[in-house]
């Protein structure tokens, strides 16, 4: 995780997921550390709870994103288990009048882990300032599937300022390796005036065809793909049937 300034408040939440004895269920283990009572941070609750697999909610305790705010969701997913992580709610940046935040999220993924990751709306409002990083390694038959949504402003606004960096790596190295920053100057030309950019990301396993196949990209790297899509408004980029089809939902 990134070094902490003087200036932030950090809310850092650990996750690790381990076997558990023989027969029994995995085991689950969470902490949340604030650098000072003020700062915001994610809970993670157990949903569910298996042998060799869990379901596990992000829960936000205090309001998310403001000036000055250091989140840091660090994941840990034991050989062969299987985690799915829930978002309650969505994500708001909001205007933080010349200061910044910065939303990092690091997963380790053991051998023939699977993290399933259905993320909500992270909204950029006008005056937001964050940096955003998204770091996984993959060990040898780990299995990823990652949804994120970027939102570029609220509604009839002009949108923040957000960097978004997205890196994979599995054994034989890099996946994905992706730098995008956006703001009221960059965005128009990037995205050709869209103001959501909806992305879905599966690594570690074959996909069929999807319903959603006109905007997919296949990486080079056999069992990764990427489907993006852009649009105006949240419920016309949703990329449902690629989540779907990837994260074994009916």
């Amino acid at each position: 995780m990134s070094m902490l300034t003087s200036t932030e408040r950090l809310g850092r939440t650990r996750l690790r997921i381990s076997a558990g004895p023989s027969g029994g269920r995995c085991q689950v283990r969470t902490a949340v550390t604030r650098s000072d009572p003020t700062a915001s941070a994610l809970r993670a609750v157990v949903v569910e709870h298996a042998a060799a697999r869990a379901r596990v909610a992000l829960v936000p305790e205090g309001a998310l994103l403001l000036a000055g705010d250091a989140i840091e969701i660090d994941v840990s997913v034991g050989e062969g288990l299987e985690v799915d992580l829930v978002e309650t709610g969505g994500t708001v940046a909001y205007d933080m009048r010349g200061s910044a935040a910065r939303w990092d999220v690091r997963v380790d993924l053991a051998a023939g882990a699977t993290l399933r990751w259905g993320g909500l709306p992270f909204v950029v409002a006008a005056g937001a300032e964050v940096a955003r990083a998204v770091r996984v390694r993959c060990a040898a038959g780990a299995r990823l599937a990652l949804r994120e949504t970027l939102v570029l402003g609220r509604y009839g606004e002009q949108p923040g300022s957000v960097r978004q960096t997205t890196t994979v790596h599995d054994p034989a190295g890099p996946v994905l390796v992706e730098d995008l920053p956006l703001d009221a100057a960059s965005a128009p030309w990037m995205l050709g005036g869209a103001r959501v950019v909806t992305s879905v990301l599966s690594v570690g396993a074959d996909v069929p065809e999807t319903p959603d196949d006109l905007h997919r990209y296949d990486l080079d790297r056999p069992g990764a793909v990427l489907w993006r899509r852009l649009g105006q408004q949240v419920h016309d980029v949703e990329l449902t049937g690629a989540w779907d089809e990837i994260s074994g939902c009916s």
